[in-house]
């Protein structure tokens, strides 16, 4: 009986129930029924019948999975029936219902909260190692699961439940796995949580120094910014042309803007005053020279004043027309270096919009728009007013992520102190931001960043040893200083 009910329920699902994502592939619903909640994970039928008999169904190999981690006693949501030949809008699919695990939250959702509150995350330890406990149940079951980050894993009144069971497979799990959920939690485990978790696994070796994962996963996340997405979109008036930030999945606490909810109607609103009062010469300019102007303004996005900061490039010397033929304009340029430092979590200022104009194809014109970061620049902060705790944080934090730069395969040319920021958070202190990400460059010259922002502040007359002695230990934290005594 009420078989038939749920049947004469999800004969009318669009209408009852509601769509939470939709990826082409599959589409997963939320509905309750008789008091209960559950997910509907629906998989269109597509392609040749030949290849779909050979694949098998999706929606059944999610079944099996689940069923699979129900008898590992692994926590996972529990698997409740298969629909073969399930319609929904006229599309014919197959289906798999779920029981819902409520109240809980995704556990990436949960770090990002903490982390957007600039607060630690109270129960660091005992999640690290549940986790860890998550793991060596799908190595003792002999399961693995290609999609192992965060937001596959449910936090419920401080249990940990695993998600998606079409990723799980049957072949165990492997280093490739681990790689993957190390990746998602870069910038929030230790040293110590990435030794345990590896020792307690039993992979052969020491931990990599380097995370093998990464470099895809940037590079994903680096595609969608030159194209139309729920994240990304295109623009196009008049004669120019060009991407725009609409939001972004983990908000950065040390960028207000990455916050915003920005739609195509804003800046086809705000684009063409910005371009008339940079041509009439209205805005306030922070430099002008041979090489471009960087001018100030004030533009609506998501229904807030935002502080932007607009630069301009000019060719200042010939040959820029021709080495800019297949690299895109340096504002282009631009663009990509701040998303690339951005994906790899380093503070930069944040793009919001990118803007070309072509004529016969040539790109004549270029505009680049960044949110303006609030603070003094490092060459003109004044010093002796921090506390010496937050001082000597500010260097720390500043050659730890030129540090961070050089390991990650970059360096930056031209870190000198007018190329940051201090942003003062009330909760974690003074952030050194970087504002010109035009000196980053892909390869490796080790040290290049650090010695160039050594010697540009020296010109500052505040600067102390062992402030240069805090910016040391941030690039090298592991090196043992070394104090020489006077002959």
């Amino acid at each position: 009986m009420a078989a038939q009910r749920l049947e004469q329920f999800l004969a009318d699902l669009p209408r009852a129930g509601t769509l939470v994502k939709d990826r082409g592939y599959r589409q997963v619903w939320k509905f309750e029924f008789e008091g209960r909640g559950y997910y509907l994970k629906f998989y269109p039928r597509k392609g040749a019948a030949i290849k779909r008999l050979l694949r098998g169904s999706l929606a059944g190999r999610e079944f099996a999975r689940l069923v699979a981690l129900q008898k590992a006693q692994i926590a996972a949501p529990r698997a409740v029936a298969q629909l073969v030949g399930f319609t929904i809008n006229g599309v014919k699919g197959d289906a798999v219902i779920l029981q819902a695990i409520e109240p809980a939250i995704p556990l990436d959702q949960y770090v990002q909260d903490f982390s957007w509150r600039g607060e630690a995350i109270p129960d660091h330890g005992a999640l690290a190692a549940k986790i860890r406990y998550l793991l060596r149940q799908l190595r003792r079951a002999a399961l693995g699961h290609s999609d192992l980050h965060l937001g596959n894993l449910l936090l419920r009144e401080g249990e940990i439940f695993l998600l998606d069971g079409y990723a799980v497979r049957l072949d165990g799990l492997k280093a490739e796995d681990v790689f993957n959920l190390g990746h998602s939690v870069s910038g929030i485990a230790t040293r110590s949580d990435l030794w345990r978790t590896w020792e307690e696994l039993g992979f052969d070796g020491p931990v990599p120094s380097y995370n093998p994962a990464s470099g895809e996963q940037w590079r994903k996340i680096l595609q969608r910014t030159t194209q139309e997405n729920d994240y990304f979109g295109r623009l196009k008036i008049g004669p120019w042309s060009g991407v725009y930030f609409k939001r972004y999945k983990y908000p950065r606490r040390w960028a207000p803007a990455s916050d915003l909810r920005v739609a195509a109607a804003d800046w086809q609103d705000q684009w063409p005053r910005l371009w008339r009062q940079i041509e009439s010469g209205e805005l306030a300019a922070i430099k002008s020279s041979r090489s471009g102007d960087v001018l100030t303004a004030q533009a609506t996005l998501g229904g807030r004043g935002v502080s932007v900061v607009i630069k301009r490039p000019y060719r200042r010397h010939w040959y820029r027309y021709v080495n800019e033929i297949g690299r895109g304009s340096r504002a282009w340029r631009a663009w990509n270096k701040g998303w690339n430092l951005i994906v790899r979590d380093l503070p930069t200022a944040w793009p919001l919009l990118v803007m070309q104009k072509r004529q016969l194809g040539y790109i004549t014109d270029a505009v680049i728009v960044f949110e303006r970061v609030q603070g003094s620049t490092l060459a003109d902060v004044d010093l002796d007013a921090m506390e010496a705790s937050g001082r000597q944080m500010l260097f720390r934090r500043a050659g730890g992520m030129l540090r961070r730069i050089d390991q990650l395969g970059m360096f930056h040319y031209d870190a000198k102190a007018s190329n940051w920021i201090v942003r003062e958070d009330p909760k974690l202190g003074p952030v050194p931001i970087l504002i010109d990400v035009d000196g980053i460059r892909f390869g490796r010259w080790p040290a290049l960043g650090i010695e160039r922002l050594l010697r540009s502040m020296r010109d500052h007359r505040q600067y102390t040893p062992a402030d240069s002695l805090a910016l040391c230990q941030g690039y090298a934290p592991f090196s043992r200083s070394v104090v020489q005594s006077d002959p």
